[in-house]
């Protein structure tokens, strides 16, 4: 499945729009015959720079709203990634005006091609030219806050990862260092891909696997379940729970060893931060690095967690296929 805003085309502000179509306005050339008087041609020439104006207007106006996708239609992960960044309710706001100014461009232009062809001079011709044009800059004043949103919103937009919300999808947690990439690189079958998401500086790993069951897709998001929620902002905290119209299962790794820089009790209370924001979602607790952890530390682990848990080697393939195999039965079950 696409991006759904992934086709958005950067959105010219209001002073960029004015003097990008009235430059071009400027150097159009309508083919005019000869033997035409030449104040016919002056007039012919003014209404051909309003009706060019004002097309190259309203078409950029028309394509931020045909571009962007009908925000009720969308998936409501994207949905609540759009709002968390900007605000769907600010969003339809700002579409509506923008609409409204497309409407009122091509209204003022039918009005002032009317008055163009009853000009009975060349000052008059020029006048209502001059006219028309200071019209649509204002039209196009009235909506510059709008016009900025939309252009800042899709910056934001078009970074969101491509991910397939209908595929089954499991979401890999854990604290940084703790072997969550190497999972993911184990398990999919192509080289996971490397996406930007807008919550985090670093890059979230997606990764897919054909298996008897179907296609599945196996995603680590660095920079938002790394960590205590306790220290999340707001926009942080949203995010995460976003990943709850995503995820399937989730995978949540622990290292017994603490090589990755944090002690098995803050590894612990991030699982149960997660466990109790995304409830319904069902957790596989996996150890990694068995290959380096002893049993005091596997021991040390079962007392402070008090579940079970499986155990695995990222690094050197071992058990990663029977905690794949483990998730996708929870998967298939739901």
């Amino acid at each position: 499945m696409k991006q759904p805003f992934s086709s958005l085309s950067s959105v010219l502000s209001a002073e960029e729009l004015v003097d990008f179509a009235f430059r071009r306005a400027s150097k159009s050339a309508q083919k005019i015959p000869k033997n035409v008087p030449f104040f016919i041609k002056v007039r012919s020439k003014e209404k051909d720079r309003v009706r060019t104006a004002a097309k190259l207007i309203s078409e950029r106006l028309k394509r931020i709203l045909k571009e962007m996708p009908r925000l009720e239609d969308i998936h409501p992960f994207y949905r609540e990634l759009a709002d968390i960044l900007v605000g769907v309710g600010k969003l339809k706001r700002c579409l509506g005006a923008v609409n409204w100014a497309s409407q009122m461009i091509d209204k003022l232009t039918r009005d002032y091609i009317h008055k163009l062809s009853k000009a009975k001079n060349i000052s008059e011709a020029g006048n209502l030219r001059r006219e028309a044009y200071g019209r649509m800059a204002s039209i196009l004043k009235q909506i510059s806050n709008e016009l900025e949103t939309l252009r800042e919103a899709q910056k934001l937009l078009v970074k969101l990862p491509s991910v397939n919300p209908e595929m089954p999808t499991i979401v890999v947690a854990g604290y940084t260092n703790v072997g969550k990439s190497t999972f993911v690189k184990q398990v999919s079958s192509a080289k996971p891909k490397i996406a930007s998401y807008p919550f985090t500086t670093k890059k979230i790993i997606i990764g897919h696997r054909r298996t008897k069951h179907g296609k599945i897709q196996i995603i680590d998001t660095p920079g938002l379940l790394d960590r205590p929620l306790s220290e999340r902002n707001r926009i942080e905290l949203q995010a995460i729970l976003a990943l709850k119209y995503l995820a399937k299962a989730i995978i949540f790794i622990f290292d017994p060893t603490e090589t990755c820089g944090y002690p098995l009790e803050s590894q612990v209370n991030l699982y149960r931060e997660i466990k109790k924001s995304l409830k319904k979602i069902p957790i596989v607790n996996v150890v990694n690095k068995a290959d380096i952890a002893k049993k005091e530390q596997l021991k040390r682990l079962k007392e402070i967690l008090g579940e079970e848990f499986m155990i695995m080697s990222a690094l050197k393939n071992s058990g990663v296929e029977e905690v794949l195999e483990r998730t996708l039965s929870i998967l298939i079950e739901k």
